[in-house]
């Protein structure tokens, strides 16, 4: 489902300045509006507990960032969160991707770019910046992802997976338990010759980039109400 009505954003950066030219930018925006600012992460917290915003977007090298991404999940907030920082954050990239990040951008993206990512992000849509991609891709030599080797089922678990949700999502979305979750998330990883959902969403962004195609193209759209998945054969 796209969403056509207002996107509400809450904005967390340490520096003032950056927060300002943020909501000068999408002040000039339609449907965009920003209803919270903070410049630590347990303002941003209680920020998106009070307002209950469609989008968090999040520097992550904000002192707590990723601490603020393990309590949003584990409080199961709907917020999405879009990160953006000045540089790639190598060493922190992995953790938000586990944390269900919907999107990673840099400070130095252009107005219209922005916009068109915070309107994928609010539909579920896992947007990167070229840089990002790029470091998720890796090394082109090395071996990618075939997701066409999956059964249905894991199919769908991969797709909710590559959208970012966490197991608790997937489980609800797909109407299945938690371990049923974990137990189709061990047959993706050994069919794709990977450890970690961080390590299959490489792979994947590795094959679809480097063949010039948009990984996303090829997932279903991502629906707010939960999908059924039939018991039988789980």
């Amino acid at each position: 489902m796209t969403i056509k009505h207002q996107i509400r954003i809450v904005t967390a950066d340490p520096q003032s300045i950056y927060r300002a030219g943020i909501r000068h930018i999408l002040s000039a925006l339609p449907n965009i509006a920003v209803v919270g600012e903070a410049g630590f992460a347990a303002d941003a917290f209680m920020l998106c507990e009070r307002h209950r915003p469609t989008l968090l977007l999040l520097d992550l090298t904000m002192p707590g960032a990723l601490d603020l991404l393990r309590d949003l999940q584990h409080h199961q907030s709907p917020v999405r969160v879009v990160a953006l920082t000045e540089r790639v954050e190598a060493m922190l990239l992995p953790a938000a991707l586990q944390y269900g990040i919907t999107g990673y951008l840099l400070k130095h993206v252009e107005a219209f770019e922005l916009a068109q990512a915070l309107r994928n992000a609010a539909n579920g849509v896992l947007t990167l910046a070229p840089e990002v991609a790029a470091l998720l891709a890796g090394d082109d030599q090395q071996q990618v992802a075939d997701p066409d080797r999956l059964s249905q089922r894991e199919q769908a678990v991969f797709s909710l997976l590559l959208y970012g949700l966490s197991n608790d999502a997937i489980a609800e979305r797909l109407h299945i338990s938690r371990t049923t979750v974990k137990f189709h998330l061990r047959n993706i990883y050994g069919k794709l010759g990977v450890r970690t959902r961080v390590e299959a969403i490489s792979k994947s962004y590795r094959q679809y980039h480097a063949g010039g195609t948009s990984l996303h193209d090829r997932l279903p759209p991502l629906s707010r109400q939960p999908l059924k998945l039939s018991m039988k054969g789980i």
